[in-house]
């Protein structure tokens, strides 16, 4: 698998006994950094004359830490497709900011090295459960961007594909799964909502979405909730989809982007200059006159293959966004309490965890720049609407 630009660090873990809500792991490798600002002038050197050094002194290096965002990606995933893309497409230096690739494929180390302060990632943004849990705990995690909404499939036997469809016919059923699937609990809401006794439901956590699928097939369970690209990669277990999460809640929250409040203090301009070039790569990935060099970039980064990633977008659907969506966060974070997913109770006010002023003067800085422009115009009204 070709992974372009990765930066990986080891990740330590310590976790307290309040963060332990998926058991302890252990995760990375170390190697030297890909150098990301050899083309970029040092701003340490100055041809100014004497009278503007401290005009310079004051000016941020492109790759200080203070400029620096480290951001974690799992090797072979492309949900985060709006990061990859802004990274490849060069808006990241463009916009100014240093941003570093870090190849992490575990969210509960990566979560604990960002809210334990420390240095070997500032941003994780892939599931919403981890994140949420994390600050149910006590973590001093900030949620400021969005990543994906829906993207949770259902699946059966094929035979019981059309008799799923009803939500009725969920009752005492037994469901498979990996913990934190955000799917299973958008479901579980409607079902709550719906006034059917979720009580009778069975879980069945397994350790992959690939057991997941087995316990299907061998007749362990009856549906499974994993994401929506794994759907076609175990197609040959005799499973089918049963219908898109998305199909029970419209655009329910996802993966989301998160931090700590002190990065988010410390780099504050930093995170606005990453959250514009986000942007520029949302409006590129949205122009489908884009789609060819899309697939491309993204197979390519990825190791996946061109049909695969074609899938994953564009006929599985899985949908990106990049506004934060407070009170979808809000809803969702209520959901996990519904469903009584903290062992403990909490009183921890989620509103009070979501920062939307880096994506609001990202998003407003970009349209001072480019006023006339639809999509931009968009985006500020999705911003209005949800936040």
């Amino acid at each position: 698998m070709r992974l372009k630009r990765f930066v990986k660090r080891a990740v330590a873990l310590t976790l307290s006994a309040t963060l332990l809500t998926a058991g302890l792991v252990a995760c990375g490798t170390t190697e030297a950094p890909n150098d990301a600002s050899s083309d970029v002038p040092d701003a340490s050197v100055s041809d100014e004359p004497a009278g503007d050094v401290d005009t310079k002194e004051d000016e941020v290096a492109f790759d200080s830490e203070e400029n620096t965002i480290r951001f974690a990606i799992q090797a072979g995933t492309i949900r985060t497709a709006v990061v990859i893309l802004a990274d490849e497409l060069g808006y990241y230096e463009e916009e100014g900011v240093n941003v570093e690739l870090i190849d992490s494929n575990d969210p509960t180390a990566t979560l604990t090295s960002i809210s334990s302060g420390k240095t070997d990632v500032d941003v994780y943004g892939q599931g919403i459960v981890p994140d949420l849990t994390f600050i149910a705990n006590g973590s001093d995690l900030v949620i400021f961007e969005g990543t994906a909404a829906e993207g949770g499939a259902i699946v059966s036997r094929p035979e019981d594909v059309e008799k799923f469809k009803d939500l009725a016919n969920y009752e005492g059923v037994t469901a498979a799964m990996v913990r934190n699937e955000s799917g299973w609990i958008v479901t579980r809401q409607a079902l709550l909502d719906a006034g059917y006794d979720v009580d009778s439901i069975t879980l069945l956590e397994v350790d992959s979405q690939a057991n997941a699928a087995q316990a299907v097939s061998k007749g362990e369970a009856d549906i499974a909730f994993f994401p929506e690209e794994f759907v076609d990669r175990f197609s040959d277990l005799n499973i089918e989809e049963v219908m898109p999460v998305g199909e029970i809640s419209p655009m329910y929250v996802c993966c989301r982007q998160v931090t700590s409040s002190e990065r988010l203090e410390q780099k504050h301009d930093a995170f606005v200059k990453f959250t514009k070039a986000n942007l520029r790569a949302f409006k590129y990935f949205s122009d489908e006159a884009n789609r060819e060099e899309i697939i491309r970039i993204l197979a390519e980064f990825s190791g996946q293959t061109e049909e695969f990633v074609n899938n994953y977008f564009f006929v599985n659907s899985t949908t990106l966004t990049l506004d934060p969506n407070k009170s979808g966060i809000e809803t969702y974070y209520q959901a996990l309490i519904n469903s009584g997913y903290f062992e403990d109770d909490t009183d921890v006010n989620i509103s009070d965890h979501i920062n939307t002023e880096i994506y609001k003067t990202a998003l407003d800085e970009i349209i001072e720049e480019y006023p006339d422009d639809e999509f931009y115009q968009e985006q500020l009204e999705i911003f209005n609407e949800y936040n």
